[in-house]
């Protein structure tokens, strides 16, 4: 068989023509010269049937793959390879408000046919839905974090923050008001809302209370109350006659006693009337006086009263010595001993 164009003879013709010529002569892609491309001028959303956001690559292949005619689908490549798979190489150059991009084409069919193409993304920049809303003061709900019996300090306001901005979710905050006994956030979206007020729940603990106010003819704003635990790290608790050390109060409470021995209880599982807030602790020093078969005799630096402990009663990996110091918690005349303290220090 012979090429109608080039005369070449084949074994294989499509529409009358070699390989070669049909790659030339047969374009099936086609792409607009000028694209126009809506930007969002405060948070640089771009828009393809719907706001989306990413890196500038992502954009323009974002952009090319949508305008493309006929669809069809490509590997996104750094380098045309003569491979079976249908294959797109995009390389781009950013001007003011637009850019240039180059696009080559390999598409593996009955013919391998390859194709360059040029187009120009102009950039309409204009405001999204999101950004529109929340210049405008819009929200759809509210989420309110409270402590229970206390008041969150400035650091843990900053750290809640930072917890919703690392969710990654792009500009969905109205606005935040920060007050004396916690902070509020305004979501411009129930559904944002809903699922960032449970993420802090799992992360933070604590229980939730909802309310609904109600705006406009038959809409309703969603109220969120998170109260979170009144345990929070450095405070000491009591649980079934053992003073505890809060190490961490987020995931979960974990806990060390004053052995040193380490704990961990799910907010689910902790019942507030079992772990009892221990405050205005008085912390003594005291030290090992006296060491028999059976107990050892400890003394208190500060009133310099004498207490005896069983060496049973003893945690098991403690290094008792003459004259070493430890820490101590005095409640109503009787000492309990710090022994963590120094690898806590």
């Amino acid at each position: 068989m012979r090429c109608c164009i080039c005369g070449k003879e084949t074994e294989k013709l499509q529409e009358g023509m070699c390989e070669s010529c049909f790659s030339k002569e047969k374009s099936p892609f086609s792409i607009d010269r000028n694209i126009k491309l809506q930007i969002c001028k405060h948070c640089g959303a771009f828009y393809l049937n719907k706001w989306e956001h990413g890196t500038i690559k992502d954009m323009v292949t974002k952009t090319v793959l949508y305008y493309l005619k006929p669809k069809k689908n490509f590997e996104i490549v750094d380098r045309i390879e003569d491979t079976e798979k249908n294959q797109m190489k995009i390389e781009f150059s950013c001007r003011e408000e637009k850019i240039d991009v180059n696009i080559k084409l390999l598409v593996a069919e009955k013919f391998k046919v390859e194709e360059d193409m040029f187009s120009e993304i102009i950039f309409d920049y204009t405001t999204c839905l999101t950004c529109s809303r929340v210049h405008g003061g819009y929200y759809e709900a509210v989420i309110q974090v409270r402590r229970e019996e206390n008041i969150l300090n400035k650091e843990e306001k900053e750290e809640i923050v930072e917890t919703i901005e690392d969710i990654g979710e792009e500009n969905v905050i109205s606005k935040i008001i920060e007050k004396k006994e916690g902070i509020d956030f305004y979501f411009i979206s129930k559904k944002t809302a809903a699922k960032i007020l449970e993420f802090l729940r799992l992360k933070y603990g604590g229980k939730i209370k909802k309310s609904f106010e109600v705006y406009g003819k038959d809409k309703s704003r969603v109220v969120s109350v998170l109260r979170l635990p009144r345990y929070k790290k450095g405070m000491f608790i009591e649980h079934n006659n053992e003073i505890l050390f809060i190490e961490e109060a987020k995931n979960s409470l974990n806990v060390r006693t004053l052995s040193g021995e380490k704990k961990r209880f799910l907010w689910r599982n902790i019942h507030q009337k079992d772990f009892k807030v221990l405050k205005d602790l008085e912390f003594e020093n005291v030290m090992i006086t006296e060491i028999t078969p059976e107990r050892i005799q400890v003394m208190s630096l500060k009133k310099y009263d004498t207490f005896y402990f069983k060496k049973e009663d003893l945690p098991k990996d403690i290094n008792i010595e003459i004259e070493k110091e430890y820490r101590a918690i005095r409640r109503e005349n009787k000492l309990d001993i710090w022994w963590d303290y120094g690898s806590r220090r």
